[in-house]
């Protein structure tokens, strides 16, 4: 297992396409804090980067899952073109070895990397705008870094989808859907989330109760005031870490089911 997990490391780091593909998310996010912290319409002047955290909720998550998927998809499936794989058994290697040296550094450095990509909207706007006051820092620290746990169930899930399809290409597009699905399940199941459900469980940790009021003034109209609570209730943390741990189990044990069985034709 270890000599596969070293092979797929240098195939990442002379193909390069994988640290390009990092590399340029991680502009990307850079860039969505530092465009976001310099516009005025967030209110930043006012409120610093929790303004952006707290009107905008999905920003650390909805293109990290872009990667994730593009991530998982290439260390579980890319070998499948050249048929590396089929060479490995050949060469003495179980299906177990395969299996686990694949899916677990998949899954493994995916949420690491997913993760670090959540913070850095967070990191930049803070740098330029300092933190403000409309959310709490220890509060949303503890919401960024349970994130970890739906982003490490999603990745086992896309590392059996991986092993099924066995086109990272077709990973892409099932990254950008989890993506679009975003806004469109914070709108639909707005009163029916479960923490079993990953994108569910993503936005309980990054939704905030909040309320508003507004005032009246002669020279510039409607001025409207918010306020949120960004405590984190403990059955959320608690059914994250269970949930997340129970289904990411689950989903290793199907994979391995599945790849066991599977002609690799």
């Amino acid at each position: 297992m270890k000599n596969i997990i070293k092979s797929i490391w240098y195939e990442i780091v002379h193909r390069k396409t994988l640290l390009i593909i990092f590399g340029a998310f991680v502009l990307i996010m850079v860039g969505s804090g530092f465009s976001a912290t310099a516009d005025a319409t967030y209110g930043f002047q006012m409120g610093g980067v929790s303004d952006m955290l707290a009107a905008h909720p999905w920003m650390p998550y909805e293109l990290s899952l872009i990667f994730l998927a593009i991530f998982v998809g290439n260390v579980c499936c890319e070998d499948y073109k050249d048929k590396v794989i089929n060479y490995e058994i050949l060469c003495g290697h179980s299906r177990r070895s395969i299996f686990l040296a694949r899916s677990l550094m998949a899954i493994g450095i995916g949420t690491l990397l997913t993760l670090l990509l959540s913070f850095l909207p967070l990191i930049t706007g803070y740098a330029l705008a300092g933190w403000g006051d409309r959310l709490s820092l220890g509060d949303i620290l503890l919401r960024y870094f349970l994130l970890g746990l739906p982003y490490l169930r999603l990745a086992a899930f896309l590392a059996v989808l991986s092993f099924l399809c066995k086109s990272p290409y077709a990973m892409i597009a099932v990254g950008i859907v989890l993506s679009l699905s975003v806004e469109i399940f914070a709108d639909m199941f707005q009163h029916s989330r479960s923490v079993f459900v990953s994108l569910f469980n993503l936005l309980l940790l990054t939704e905030y109760e909040g309320w508003s009021s507004y005032n009246l003034d002669p020279a510039i109209g409607v001025i409207r005031y918010y306020a949120y609570d960004s405590s984190i209730p403990q059955g959320v943390v608690s059914g994250t870490i269970i949930a997340s741990l129970l289904m990411t189990g689950f989903y290793l044990f199907m994979g391995y089911a599945l790849f066991r069985r599977d002609e690799l034709n």
